[in-house]
């Protein structure tokens, strides 16, 4: 395939690439650009790390200090969950700037995460941050449209490709010349940030290990994909389109339908068709559900009422205060224990629902690779909002356990007879472990995309088998 004539054409484009100074003055501008993005993204990152380490300490410190105390005031003055920065979110931001990174842990709720700019974001949208994955997405496709936007049109206007078909040059070998030198201007494009990008990396620590290599080295091989796209892209309209205006405006009008109109398009379909409960909305209704089933600060609430009935018959006594343990504290573990319950049935429906949003989006990786690269660029840097929700269950399970051993000191160290006044030693403040986020694998990561990545591969592999088709030799042989 790759044959003499094709190196000759190969070369011959990468020269006439070079001499136009308004596609130089683009290159360098959209690397700088990127260069820019990579260092705002990196000292974002150093900042959310130095910030993070600085504010866990302080809470440790905070919550080791507790003079001697009760139990369940110790709940309510509560702890804090943190989300460290996964090691490759300065090269994409994900939704990182729209969920919260850290939540605070205390008894009876369940807190939103902080510091989050806008919480009832659609998940699905894709922000405007300045970041590499965003310019590598958006800005760099309209390049390869200039480059190549006139490659067979024009070829076909000025008359140079009935010359070269009279000297024997085939049009299949015309597109594997012109599409391996695109190629190359993309690589040597990419590579770049992706080199910066694992040196940067690599001095995050242990934060970053043998799998992110990995993930990056699949990072730069997606976006590689997504750049033969657009290349096969440009080369299809090209060769269907005889005037090179008509092909740049068409190129051009594809680049926002796909990139800018329909992502946002399909983001407001999916909410729309799989709706979610804004945050407010679910901790009402939350509430709402906890008032129906039982109150345990209420002495008198009906639930509570047969759970003590159920509790005095269980140990065989008439009353609480013949109970060798703290009734009360009973009472807490059960009430934290419905809490949960009802929180996670919803929580439950809301993940559902987010499921359901993103298979819809899912369902148009074929048609528009943008969504798939977007969305697996995310996936590999842990920015996406499955790893934040996957964060989100990790804080409620400890926030869980670190309440109920908690309510475990009360009930088996307080005792009932004058239990507000009483107080257990601090020393037990040592046995409570700190939160560390335990960020999931490579396989976890990407198990939603499964064989999907396959969709815009084949995409890809039909645009140039198009391009190398007989019927298109035929028809570009007819028109020169």
């Amino acid at each position: 395939m790759i044959n003499k004539k094709v190196m000759k054409i190969f070369r011959h484009e990468l020269a006439s690439k070079r001499k136009s100074p308004s596609l130089w003055l683009l290159f360098i501008m959209i690397q700088l650009l990127l260069a820019v993005a990579l260092y705002t993204g990196w000292q974002q990152f150093q900042h959310s790390v130095k910030t993070q380490t600085a504010a866990q300490t302080l809470v440790e410190q905070q919550w080791q200090a507790q003079p001697d105390r009760h139990p369940h005031r110790v709940a309510h003055f509560g702890h804090f969950a943190f989300r460290p920065p996964s090691a490759l979110s300065f090269f994409d931001l994900g939704v990182n700037a729209w969920v919260g990174d850290s939540i605070f842990l205390e008894a009876h709720k369940q807190n939103s995460a902080n510091f989050a700019n806008d919480q009832d974001g659609g998940t699905l949208l894709r922000f405007s941050e300045l970041s590499s994955a965003n310019i590598l997405l958006t800005i760099w496709p309209l390049l390869i449209i200039g480059l190549g936007f006139a490659s067979i049109s024009g070829e076909q206007k000025s008359g140079t490709l009935r010359q070269l078909m009279s000297m024997g040059v085939s049009f299949r070998t015309l597109i594997v010349g012109k599409s391996l030198s695109y190629l190359f201007l993309s690589v040597l494009f990419i590579l770049p940030v992706f080199i910066f990008s694992l040196v940067l990396a690599t001095n995050a620590g242990a934060a970053f290990s043998s799998e992110g290599v990995i993930r990056l080295l699949l990072l730069f091989g997606v976006y590689l994909l997504y750049c033969l796209f657009w290349i096969g892209l440009t080369l299809l309209i090209s060769s269907y389109v005889k005037e090179p205006k008509q092909a740049l405006v068409l190129l051009t009008s594809i680049w926002f339908i796909l990139t800018i109109l329909m992502p946002r398009m399909l983001a407001e379909f999916a909410h729309n068709q799989y709706p979610h409960q804004k945050r407010n909305d679910f901790e009402l209704t939350v509430k709402l559900d906890n008032r129906k089933v039982g109150n345990s600060h209420n002495p008198d609430d009906p639930y509570f009422n047969q759970f003590r009935a159920d509790t005095l018959k269980k140990y065989g006594v008439d009353s609480i205060e013949e109970l060798p343990i703290n009734y009360k504290g009973l009472v807490m573990q059960e009430g934290e224990k419905l809490n949960a319950q009802i929180h996670n049935k919803h929580y439950n429906k809301q993940l559902a629902q987010f499921s359901a949003q993103q298979e819809f989006i899912r369902q148009f990786y074929w048609l528009n690779p943008y969504l798939f690269v977007r969305d697996f660029s995310m996936a590999l840097t842990r920015t996406d909002a499955k790893h934040f929700l996957d964060f989100e269950q990790q804080a409620e399970a400890h926030r869980y356990a670190r309440i109920q051993k908690l309510n475990k000191l009360h009930t088996h160290e307080i005792h009932l007879h004058n239990d507000r006044d009483q107080k257990v030693h601090k020393s037990y403040w040592q046995e409570f472990k700190p939160f560390h986020y335990q960020a999931p694998n490579l396989n976890w990561s990407l198990n939603p995309f499964s064989w999907l990545w396959l969709l815009p591969l084949c995409v890809v592999v039909l645009m140039f088998i198009t391009l190398n088709s007989k019927v298109m030799q035929r028809r570009i042989y007819a028109t020169v």
